[in-house]
């Protein structure tokens, strides 16, 4: 067994909690901007909820690799506007319950890895004390 094996759950968990830490930071914006006119609530999205079967992203997979206006490195986030059906008179489109609601489950979502991470880090240390605990 390999250290990059050992902690490589303790990895993904980390990049769970950067996602939801972001993307509570994106809902909050959404609803701080309930009364602006013309804006659209937007969201935040990982590469591989975009990727379709008709066009693949470019990323950038080597520092070497020459640049490409849209290539994105490798487990970038992306916000972009949320589709909305109907936007009010003032032509603002959130949704305070709407934004709301993502909050709630954003925030069980972070709680919930953190909460493995915690769990996954428990488990190195014990092992690191030789199963004694402490």
């Amino acid at each position: 067994m390999t250290i990059t094996s050992l902690f490589h759950g303790v990895e993904a968990g980390h990049r769970a909690l950067d996602y939801h830490l972001e993307r509570a930071n994106v809902l909050a914006g959404n609803v701080a901007n309930i009364d602006t006119p013309g804006f659209r609530p937007r969201e935040l999205v990982r590469p591989e909820e975009q990727v379709s079967e008709a066009r693949l992203p470019l990323s950038i997979s080597s520092p070497r690799h020459l640049p490409f206006p849209h290539a994105r490195a490798p487990g970038a986030l992306e916000v972009v506007e949320e589709g909305v059906a109907a936007p009010g008179n003032d032509e603002n489109a959130v949704s305070l319950e709407h934004e709301l609601s993502k909050m709630s489950a954003n925030q069980l979502r972070y709680d919930s890895a953190a909460r493995i991470v915690q769990l996954q880090l428990g488990q190195l240390r014990y092992a690191a004390n030789d199963g004694s605990g402490g």
